[in-house]
């Protein structure tokens, strides 16, 4: 799955960005994106540093089910107000956990397309906002760009620490689910002489929990869908973790940073980022490693029962079962 993933992701890299970037011209009012060189920035970097103090979001800030992007906007490395450029968080994730600009542009002009307006470059990192209104034509219907909260495109079922859309919260953090990541760094994580006994997330504390999750979500939730795409999202989503939250200092990652960044939405003390920008490949590989033991196969349950999407590979079969409708 990963192998293709890497040819498919690819394209869907650049069509992101072809797309976003020309979304708009100065001329019909629209606002021109513009993709940045990429950073040659190397060496570990504290964060925050003392321009980015966290700041509490406000009731009129947006945050979702992202935790990354949730503890950027506390500290200002994309604005506080949850509302971004495809530019500012390219910038932020850069600037905050040092992520290679294809890798961030991907994910940006993503979800600018699937959940924002490419044509006014604004993205909510949370639900609905009314500094963003409805795409120019109504091209993705009458509503106002939902946000990355909302569900079936970037957020979707099998969520660490979010439950799935048709059994309860899946935008807000879930103390009980964190809990069992907890748990699972208590019977698989490593020992450190600085952090204590079991207290360093490696690979096989992933490999177990995400696993975990899946079954869990297979078996209360009747309708969840897990096919190739969320799949591939949220594998990533755990390597994203163990390439990204993990202190630059040792490359490891301590369940005081994990916490910090999930549960209060905000850097670890004496945190630094990682030294050289993480890249699309890396992410991919990672992903891989922590799907490797426990192979999933894309489906989704009916009626309570998990079906296994068609074997055919042809195009007409990926794009069923892959792309948002």
């Amino acid at each position: 799955m990963f192998g293709t993933l890497k040819a498919f992701a690819f394209v869907a890299a650049t069509l992101s960005a072809s797309v976003v970037l020309g979304a708009a011209t100065a001329s019909d009012g629209g606002v021109i994106i513009t993709l940045p060189p990429r950073s040659k920035d190397v060496g570990i970097k504290k964060v925050p540093d003392a321009a980015h103090p966290f700041i509490a979001p406000g009731p009129n800030d947006q945050r979702g089910p992202c935790p990354a992007l949730n503890t950027l906007a506390n500290h200002g490395y994309i604005p506080r107000n949850g509302i971004a450029s495809f530019e500012e968080i390219l910038a932020g994730t850069r600037e905050g956990f040092n992520m290679d600009r294809d890798l961030a542009g991907f994910l940006a002009g993503f979800s600018m397309m699937a959940r924002g307006n490419a044509f006014l470059n604004k993205l909510s990192i949370g639900s609905v906002s009314p500094q963003i209104p409805v795409v120019p034509g109504a091209i993705d219907g009458p509503a106002p760009p939902g946000g990355i909260a909302k569900h079936d495109r970037f957020e979707g079922d099998v969520s660490m620490t979010r439950q799935d859309f048709n059994i309860g919260d899946d935008v807000h953090f879930q103390i009980s689910l964190f809990d069992e990541f907890l748990s699972a760094i208590e019977e698989f994580g490593d020992d450190n002489a600085l952090h204590g006994p079991k207290s360093i997330v490696n690979m096989k504390v992933m490999q177990e929990f995400k696993f975990q999750r899946f079954q869990e979500s297979q078996a209360a939730d009747k309708t969840v869908s897990f096919h190739s795409s969320r799949i591939a999202s949220s594998y990533n989503e755990a390597a994203f973790i163990l390439t990204f939250f993990a202190n630059g200092t040792d490359g490891l990652l301590s369940k005081q940073a994990l916490t910090s960044i999930f549960q209060n939405q905000t850097f670890a003390p004496n945190w630094f980022r990682r030294s050289s920008p993480g890249t699309f490949d890396f992410i991919v590989d990672t992903a891989a490693e922590v799907l490797a033991p426990h192979p999933i196969q894309p489906g989704a349950n009916v009626n309570g029962v998990y079906v296994l999407d068609p074997t055919d590979t042809s195009v007409r079969i990926f794009f069923y079962t892959n792309i948002p409708r």
